[in-house]
C-alpha cells in the first residue's frame, strides 16, 4: 500500500488532491490526507469532498484535525457531516496510554525527545503519572513526556483563534484557576459585566475549552474549569506576565466575593495558597493590604488571619503580629497554626529584637520553650507544631550548650512519626537531626 500525505500551511489545493485521488484509483492504492486546523481550509475541503465523492474516488481518505470550538459552528458541507465519521479526542484511555508510553520508549527517533525525569521512571510510575496527574489529556499528556514549551504554543494558538471576548472569558477564567481561585458562573458575570443571556453563548464558543459543573442547583450556583490545570497555567503565564496585571485580578476578585456562598469562601482559603495565591505577590505590605480586605469580608475565615500573622513576623512587626494573634484567639479561638505562630514570633523576637542582652533573649527563648511544649501537648500529630519546637531547641542548644530542649522536641517528634507513620515528619527528623549537628560542630 501506498501513502500520500501532507502537512498543510499554504491554502488547500483542491485541483491537486483530487489529481491525486485519480493517480491513486488508477494504480488501486489507498492515500490519507491530514488536513490539521482544519477550520481554516473548510471552503477548500467542502469543495474536495464534494468533487471527490460525484467522480467516485474513495481512495483518498482524508483525516480533519480542529479544535471542537473552532468547528462546531462552521458550515460544513452535508457529505462531511453525513458520511464522515467525527471522534472526539481529549482522554486517552489505559490502552492508549500504555501504548503511548511503549511508543517513546521503543523508538530511537522519539526517546532521545523524552524529558529527563520522565525518562527515568518504571512503566508504573510512567503511567501513573499520566493517568493521575496528567489526568489521561492527551495534550497534557504528551507534554509532560517531552517538557518543551513549544508545547505551549499550541494553546497560545487556540487562544489567538478565539473572539476578543471570548478571549477574555477565557484568559480571566484560567488565571482564577491557576490561583486557586474556585471559579463560578455568577463571578465571572460579575467580573466581566458580561450579559447573563450571552453565558451560554460564551460557553458554547468555548466548548473544550471551559466546562460547566453543578455546584448547587438549589441555589443555582455552576462552577467553571479549564479543561487541565496546566492548561490554566499556560495561559496565566502568558496573559497575566504582568505582576501588576495579576495584582490587579486578586483585587478585583477580592471586591466582588460574597461570603454567602461556600463556593467562594472556599475561594478566601484558596487564594492565600503559597504557590499561585496571594503569597506570590512579592511585597509583603501589598500582600498584608489584601489580607486585610479579606479578613474584613469574611471575619470567621482562618486562612487569611493566619498569612497575615506569618508575614508579620517576617516583616519583623512583631507588635502588630502579636495583636493579630490575641484578635485571632479572641474572634475564634486556638488553633494548631496560630499556636504555632505564637511559639514562631517569641523565637524571631529573641533572635532579630536589636540592642537586647542575650540573657533578655534566653528569657525569651524560655518562654517560647514552655508554649511550645504546651503546644504539642495539645496538637501532638501537628508536624509544624513539633518543627517549631525543635527551632526553639536548636536555638537553645547554639546559645547555651544545653540540648536537653532539643532531644525532648526531637522525641516527640518520632514519637508523632510513629503515630502517623507520616514520611514528612521521617524527612523532618532527618533534617534536623544533621542540623544539630552542624550546631554542635
Amino acid at each position: 500500500m501506498g501513502v500520500l500525505g501532507a502537512q498543510i500551511r499554504l491554502p488547500l489545493s483542491v485541483e491537486e488532491w483530487v489529481q491525486a485521488a485519480e493517480r491513486l484509483e488508477a494504480k488501486s492504492l489507498e492515500g490519507l490526507l491530514i488536513i490539521d486546523e482544519a477550520q481554516f481550509h473548510l471552503s477548500s475541503v467542502n469543495k474536495l469532498v464534494e468533487i471527490l465523492t460525484g467522480k467516485g474516488l474513495g481512495r483518498l481518505r482524508i483525516l480533519l484535525v480542529a479544535p471542537r470550538s473552532h468547528w462546531q459552528f462552521r458550515s460544513k458541507s452535508a457529505i462531511l457531516t453525513k458520511r464522515g465519521v467525527e471522534h472526539t479526542l481529549s482522554k486517552l484511555n489505559s490502552q492508549e496510554i500504555d501504548r503511548l508510553i511503549a511508543l517513546v520508549s521503543s523508538s530511537n527517533d522519539i526517546s532521545p525527545l523524552v524529558e529527563g525525569t520522565f525518562a527515568g521512571f518504571s512503566f508504573q510510575e510512567k503511567r501513573r503519572r499520566l493517568e493521575d496527574r496528567c489526568e489521561a489529556d492527551a495534550f497534557v499528556c504528551i507534554r509532560n513526556i517531552f517538557a518543551t514549551e513549544k508545547f505551549d504554543d499550541i494553546i497560545l494558538r487556540e487562544y489567538a483563534q478565539l473572539s476578543v471576548a471570548d478571549q477574555e472569558i477565557y484568559r480571566l477564567v484560567a488565571a482564577m484557576e491557576h490561583a486557586g481561585i474556585r471559579v463560578h458562573r455568577q463571578l465571572v458575570i460579575r467580573l466581566t459585566n458580561v450579559a447573563a443571556d450571552m453565558v451560554e453563548v460564551a460557553l458554547k464558543n468555548l466548548v473544550d475549552v471551559i466546562s460547566e459543573y453543578d455546584v448547587s442547583t438549589r441555589f443555582g450556583v455552576f462552577g467553571w474549569k479549564v479543561r487541565h490545570g496546566v492548561i490554566a497555567s499556560i495561559i496565566a503565564k502568558y496573559k497575566y506576565a504582568d505582576p501588576a496585571a495579576m495584582l490587579e485580578l486578586f483585587e478585583r476578585v477580592i471586591e466582588n466575593i460574597s461570603p454567602t456562598y461556600e463556593i467562594e469562601r472556599s475561594t478566601i482559603r484558596e487564594i492565600c495558597n503559597i504557590d499561585t495565591g496571594l503569597p506570590s505577590i512579592p511585597d509583603k505590605d501589598v500582600q498584608n493590604k489584601l489580607l486585610r480586605q479579606l479578613i474584613s469580608i469574611a471575619p470567621g475565615e482562618s486562612v487569611p488571619r493566619h498569612r497575615l500573622i506569618r508575614n508579620l513576623i517576617a516583616l519583623e512587626k512583631f507588635d502588630l503580629a502579636d495583636t493579630e494573634i490575641r484578635v485571632f484567639k479572641n474572634d475564634i479561638g486556638s488553633d494548631g497554626p496560630v499556636t504555632r505562630y505564637q511559639v514562631s514570633l517569641l523565637l524571631a523576637r529573641a533572635i532579630y529584637t536589636p540592642g537586647i542582652m542575650p540573657e533578655d533573649r534566653l528569657v525569651i527563648l524560655r518562654k517560647a520553650e514552655s508554649q511550645a511544649a504546651l503546644a504539642v501537648e495539645k496538637f501532638s500529630n501537628n508536624a509544624r507544631v513539633h518543627a517549631i519546637y525543635c527551632d526553639v531547641g536548636l536555638e537553645i542548644l547554639k546559645r547555651t550548650a544545653d540540648d536537653a530542649v532539643f532531644e525532648s522536641a526531637l522525641r516527640g517528634m518520632r514519637a508523632a512519626e510513629g503515630r502517623t507513620g507520616d514520611e514528612d515528619i521521617t524527612r523532618m527528623i532527618r533534617t534536623y537531626e544533621r542540623r544539630r549537628y552542624e550546631t554542635q560542630l
